[in-house]
């Protein structure tokens, strides 16, 4: 199996952030969209992973380099999601899983692997969707559409690019019209395709929250509620060992990457990415980005 991460939308709807960092490297407690979603392919038999990029390429570049059994592939035009999966044609050569890469999965993905096999009738699935139990969508093609996790046989990739139309759902119906044989798989957890600032922060208090039953990477137990020093008492949080909290109000729901600098503040429900500095503020719910020449702040 193989699997390809979709990585290379410029989150419009959250320009405020993306700006200065890629959707992909929006950061979570324990890590990035990116790192949680490699952690997630860690524990399946995928033998490379593509991550298609494009908006803030050089960043997603650096992101990627050195690490093992992952590389990029540069997304051609057009610029959207099955623009996405056709740059990716002449990777796939087996069975691949496909994330967006603006999606969070709070359980491992390795359920997936006996529904995506040769079935009771010696029959593989031409291709499979993972869909929460409520979609709200009747038409099955829109149905299959809502999801942000599916595997794909590599014989379907060549067809994408004869596609008129930008939306996967263009996929899924030329699929059903065609007679292939499509799986529906019910979603184990719980999912959130993050669009919007308020998205990330829900993610991460929900995280937080329920932090023993939800997905993180390796490691990421270590920055759990480490913060010892709060003076409200307040929990949860998580910092990054790697960080540096000086002088403040560290209240509940907060969040410090690698590398941050955080001086003087008073901080509830706020996400400081890593490598980011803010000094001598009160912040609550907003995340914290780093900038070019200073930090900027991106509110719901």
């Amino acid at each position: 199996m193989q699997a390809l991460i979709l990585a290379g939308g410029e989150g419009s709807r959250m320009r405020s952030v993306t700006a200065h960092v890629p959707k992909a490297l929006l950061y979570l407690p324990g890590g990035t969209l990116l790192e949680h979603q490699l952690a997630l392919l860690a524990k399946l038999p995928v033998s490379h992973t593509f991550v298609v990029i494009h908006h803030q390429a050089q960043q997603m570049g650096l992101a990627l380099a050195g690490l093992e059994k992952v590389s990029f592939v540069r997304q051609g035009p057009p610029f959207t999601l099955l623009g996405a999966l056709a740059s990716a044609e002449e990777h796939v050569t087996e069975q691949c899983i496909v994330l967006h890469g603006d999606n969070y999965y709070s359980r491992g993905l390795e359920y997936l692997l006996d529904e995506a096999q040769i079935g009771a009738r010696g029959v593989r699935p031409d291709a499979l969707f993972l869909l929460e139990s409520q979609t709200g969508q009747s038409d099955r093609a829109l149905r299959l559409a809502s999801t942000g996790c599916y595997v794909l046989s590599p014989e379907i990739f060549p067809t994408i690019k004869s596609l008129h139309g930008d939306a996967l759902s263009t996929l899924t119906a030329a699929l059903l019209n065609d007679g292939a044989i499509v799986k529906e798989v019910p979603l184990l957890g719980w999912r959130k395709n993050i669009n919007h600032v308020e998205d990330l922060l829900w993610v991460s208090r929900r995280m937080l929250e329920e932090w023993k039953g939800s997905f993180h990477p390796r490691d990421a137990d270590q920055g759990y509620n480490a913060f010892q020093a709060c003076p409200t008492g307040e929990r949860p949080v998580w910092i990054s060992k790697a960080s540096e909290v000086v002088d403040s109000d560290i209240g509940s729901h907060v969040v410090v990457g690698p590398g941050a600098r955080v001086r003087d503040c008073v901080l509830r429900d706020v996400i400081v990415f890593p490598g980011a500095e803010v000094a001598r503020q009160r912040v609550e719910r907003a995340v914290v980005v780093p900038t070019r020449s200073d930090c900027a702040l991106s509110t719901p």
